[in-house]
C-alpha cells in the first residue's frame, strides 16, 4: 500500500475509535452546551437584569420635597445610556412612602431594598438617614449619597431663592469627551463593555486552542503507549512504517480535535445567528442592541483557526515521540511534561496578557508571542484589541510552519526507535541517542 493509504488508514482507525468514546460524546455536549450559554449572555445578563430592580422608598415631611426628592432620585440613579435603547426596566424603582416608618417597615418587609427617610433639622438644612440591610458602602448607599448631596444643594438654592429652572441651567452637564492619546487615531473610543469583550474574545479561543493541544496531545500519547503494551505496535510496524504511524494517528486525533471543536463553532455561530428572535422572544423586544464584541469578524476566526491548527500539528507530533518512550500509561504524565509546561507557559501568559494583568504593548510580550511554542497562544489577544501588525502575524506563522517541520523531523527519529522500546525509563541520554539513531 502507497505511503498516502497507510496513512489515511491509521488516521481512519484513529479517528474511528476515538468518535465513538463516552468521553467524546459527553464532551462535545457539554462544550456546546457551553459556547450557546455564552453566545447567548447578551440575552441572559438582560433578562436577569430584570429580575434584579431594587426599589427605594422615600418619605419627607412634606409631599413636595419628597415628590422633588424621589424625581431627583429617579434621574440619578437610572441616567440614561447614551445610543441604548430604552428597555422600561430600570435598576431602581422609587416610590414615595407616607412617612419615615413606612420607610422603615418597607425595607424590614423586604418590599423595598432601601428607604431613604428625609426630615429638616433645626437650622433648616435636609437632613437624610438611608434604611438598608446591604453595606453601608455598597453602590445603592453611595449612589443614594451623592443623590441626597444634590438634593440637599438644590433644596438650599431654592431657599436662596433660585428657581428651579434656573438650577437646572446651574447643574447642566459640562462639555467632556474622550479621546485617544495618538493624534493620528480616527477610530472612535470603545466604551467598557467593548473593550471587555474584546479581551475576552482572546481569553477564550487561547483556552480553546489549550483544550485542544493538552486534551489531544495526551491522546496521542496515551494511543501509542496503549498499542507499545499490548504489542499491537509491532504487528502495524509489519504493514506501515513508523513515519507512517505518526502521520496517521496526528491526523486520526487530529480530526476528531476539529470535528469536535467544528461542533462548538457551528453551535456558536447558530446561537448568534438566533440572538436577536431569541432576545425578542425571551425579551419581548428586539435585540438588535445585544450586539457582540466588534472585535469577533471573519478576520479574527480565521486566525484563531490557522494558529489553532498549526499549533496542534507542531505539539502533537512531540507528543508522540514522547508517548513512544514510555511502555506503561502510568509513565505518559512523564514523558509529555516538557510540553506540557511549554504550553501552560504560553497558555498562562496569553491569558493574563489579554485579560489585562500584563500590558500586550510591551517589548516582551511581542517577542515572545513570535516564538512558535508560544504564538498560538499569545499572538490572539493581540490580533483581537489590534495590538498586532500584520507584519508580525505573518512572521509569527513563518516560524511556527518552521518549527512544525523541525519538530514532525525529530520526533519521527525518536518515535521510529522509541515505539520499539520496551520496559526502559530513558533519560537524556537514550533521547538523544535515539536522535541520533532514528530512521
Amino acid at each position: 500500500m502507497s505511503v498516502i493509504g497507510n496513512v489515511g488508514t491509521i488516521a481512519r482507525r484513529e479517528y474511528r475509535v476515538r468518535v465513538r468514546t463516552r468521553s467524546f460524546i459527553f464532551g462535545t455536549a457539554l462544550l456546546v452546551l457551553g459556547v450557546v450559554v455564552i453566545a447567548l449572555l447578551p440575552v441572559i445578563i438582560r433578562a436577569l437584569d430584570r429580575l434584579d430592580e431594587t426599589r427605594i422608598a422615600v418619605s419627607a415631611e412634606t409631599q413636595d420635597t419628597a415628590s422633588a426628592a424621589a424625581l431627583t432620585l429617579d434621574q440619578l440613579l437610572n441616567p440614561p445610556t447614551e445610543g441604548a435603547t430604552d428597555d422600561g426596566h430600570p435598576a431602581y424603582v422609587v416610590t414615595v412612602v407616607a412617612n419615615q416608618e413606612a420607610a422603615r417597615e418597607a425595607v424590614m418587609n423586604g418590599d423595598a431594598g432601601a428607604g431613604l427617610a428625609i426630615t429638616r433639622s433645626a437650622s433648616g438644612e435636609l437632613d437624610f438617614v438611608l434604611y438598608t440591610n446591604d453595606s453601608a458602602t455598597g453602590r445603592t448607599a453611595t449612589l443614594v449619597r451623592q443623590a441626597a448631596n444634590a438634593i440637599a444643594i438644590s433644596d438650599r438654592l431654592q431657599q436662596a431663592g433660585v428657581k428651579p429652572a434656573d438650577q437646572a441651567t446651574l447643574f447642566g452637564p459640562a462639555e467632556f469627551r474622550v479621546s485617544w492619546p495618538d493624534p493620528t487615531r480616527t477610530d472612535p473610543t470603545q466604551d467598557t463593555l467593548a473593550s471587555v469583550g474584546e479581551d475576552m474574545l482572546g481569553f477564550g479561543m487561547t483556552i480553546l486552542i489549550f483544550m485542544i493541544i493538552v486534551m489531544y496531545g495526551n491522546w496521542i500519547a496515551m494511543s501509542v503507549v496503549e498499542e507499545k503494551s499490548s504489542r499491537v505496535m509491532e504487528v502495524v510496524l509489519n504493514a506501515a512504517s513508523p513515519f507512517q504511524l505518526l502521520a496517521g494517528k496526528v491526523l486520526g486525533v487530529g480530526g476528531v480535535a476539529f470535528t469536535q471543536y467544528g461542533a462548538v463553532v457551528v453551535a456558536g455561530l447558530a446561537s448568534l445567528a438566533l440572538l436577536d428572535p431569541i432576545g425578542s422572544l425571551v425579551l419581548g423586544e428586539s435585540a438588535s442592541a445585544l450586539s457582540l464584541p466588534s472585535g469577533l469578524t471573519p478576520g479574527l476566526l480565521l486566525t484563531f483557526g490557522v494558529y489553532g491548527v498549526l499549533g496542534f500539528l507542531l505539539y502533537a507530533s512531540l507528543y508522540a515521540a514522547a508517548g513512544s518512550l514510555v511502555s506503561r500509561i502510568e509513565d505518559v504524565s512523564a514523558a509529555v511534561m516538557p510540553m506540557t509546561f511549554l504550553s501552560m507557559g504560553g497558555y498562562f501568559v496569553g491569558v493574563y496578557a489579554s485579560i489585562g494583568l500584563l500590558d500586550l504593548g510591551s517589548g516582551w510580550i511581542t517577542t515572545l508571542s513570535l516564538v512558535p511554542f508560544f504564538s498560538p497562544f499569545m499572538m490572539l489577544g493581540r490580533v483581537a484589541v489590534g495590538q498586532a501588525a500584520p507584519w508580525e502575524i505573518v512572521v509569527s506563522l513563518a516560524l511556527l510552519v518552521g518549527a512544525i517541520v523541525l519538530a514532525v523531523w525529530i520526533a519521527a527519529r525518536i518515535y521510529a526507535a522509541g515505539v520499539l522500546l520496551y520496559g526502559q525509563r530513558p533519560g537524556a541520554r537514550t533521547v538523544w541517542r535515539l536522535l541520533r539513531e532514528g530512521m
